[in-house]
């Protein structure tokens, strides 16, 4: 596959993962509307110590997304390669968008408060607009070839 090839495939991507965003706070909708009782509440002390890992685990995905595209673009020399690496670093930024989005809906389901989850969701869905795929930036990974 051409370089160019991998940047639409990031695009469809970043597309099809933004609508499935969507998907969490559908349920969460859907959960407090019709009182589906999926919650599994924990005590107070033990859902802080998971939000609060949460919450630090979803900062740190954010400096990771970044500069997972610099480390894994080092040395290629190929442009072709340069795009399957550019393109692998784009699954990693957006597993962790998707990751942060789990933990959120993890919190409200242990809790039963929608404030947690929506944190989670805007943080998930920020860190999915801030790192989507741009053409500048894959243009000038392969301007340095």
């Amino acid at each position: 596959m051409s370089f160019e090839n991998y940047f639409e495939m990031s695009v469809k991507m970043f597309r099809s993962m933004t609508t499935g965003l969507f998907l969490y706070p559908l349920f969460v909708a859907l959960s407090e509307s019709f009182d589906l009782n999926t919650h599994y509440y924990l005590p107070l002390d033990s859902v802080i110590r998971i939000g609060t890992v949460f919450l630090i685990i979803s900062m740190i995905f954010f400096p990771l997304a970044k500069y997972s595209s610099a480390l894994l673009a080092r040395g290629v020399k190929n442009p072709d390669r340069l795009g399957k690496k550019l393109f692998i670093s784009y699954i990693l930024a957006v597993g962790c968008s998707e990751t942060v989005a789990v933990f959120g809906l993890v919190i409200y389901i242990v809790t039963a408060d929608v404030r947690f989850f929506y944190l989670f969701f805007i943080l998930a869905f920020v860190h999915l607009i801030l790192h989507r795929p741009k053409k500048p930036d894959w243009q000038k990974h392969l301007d340095r070839i």
